[in-house]
């Protein structure tokens, strides 16, 4: 009974941090935002160019389902490390995730 409890447990903490299945690294040479929507678009060197669903490759996308609070949050770790030329390392899925055909990021760190 006790391991069965224990893989109930486990399964139920390991799909609560799936969401993406892949990183990148790389510096951001563009972000944009527009002020009808609250689509996030940015570029980052090296970023992917290949993807199983998405379709355009031109930019990376911040959803906008994701809370305000959290778009400021990364909003303001992009833009900090646009402007200081810094590396980023993105988190996002390999195998799904587009928002307007884009692929989504799921975290920048």
């Amino acid at each position: 009974m006790r391991i069965l409890l224990l893989s109930l447990l486990m399964c139920i903490f390991t799909s609560a941090h799936a969401g993406y299945s892949a990183n990148f690294e790389g510096k951001v040479t563009d972000v944009l935002t527009y002020p009808y929507g609250t689509l996030i678009l940015i570029r980052v060197e090296g970023q992917p160019k290949t993807h199983t669903s998405c379709t355009k490759f031109d930019y990376l996308a911040i959803a906008t389902d994701v809370s305000p609070e959290s778009r400021q949050l990364v909003m303001s770790r992009l833009l900090l490390a646009y402007a200081s030329g810094e590396k980023v390392n993105i988190g996002y899925d390999k195998n799904g995730g587009c928002v307007d055909g884009r692929i989504r990021i799921h975290r920048v760190g």
